[in-house]
């Protein structure tokens, strides 16, 4: 079995590090499975098992595998509930992730460009 690790996304080209080395391939999302070939083989991930979505009072999750387009805040921010703070592209559309409540931003835990699946902390709020 092979270490594969995710580094970043760009568009549909993900880039991967496999047992150390870094190779770069396309990559399609539908629904909750990510699919990429490699070496002339199919690889697809299911990510529904990776956890559920959830928007707790303090903090803002993935609600499915998509790409991280725009953050529109920053640490330090005052933000109001239902104000937009990142942009996330799944399924060929555009979903916005709000504030849950009023707060302060006190960490971004997601890059433009980024893979992220389901339950993945985004925004976190004080």
């Amino acid at each position: 079995m092979s270490d594969v690790k995710l580094v970043a996304t760009r568009g549909n080209i993900a880039e991967l590090k496999i047992d150390g080395r870094t190779v770069f391939v396309p990559f399609v999302i539908q629904g909750t499975r990510v699919s990429f070939k490699f070496d002339g083989e199919t690889y697809t991930v299911d990510t529904s098992d990776r956890g559920r979505a959830r928007h707790r009072e303090h903090s803002m999750s993935a609600p499915m595998p998509g790409v991280v387009l725009k953050i529109l805040t920053d640490v330090g921010q005052e933000v109001t509930r239902g104000m937009p703070l990142v942009i996330l592209e799944a399924m060929k559309m555009e979903h916005v992730i709000a504030a849950p409540s009023d707060g302060t931003v006190v960490a971004i835990n997601c890059r433009e460009g980024e893979l992220v699946q389901p339950g993945t902390d985004l925004i976190e709020l004080k």
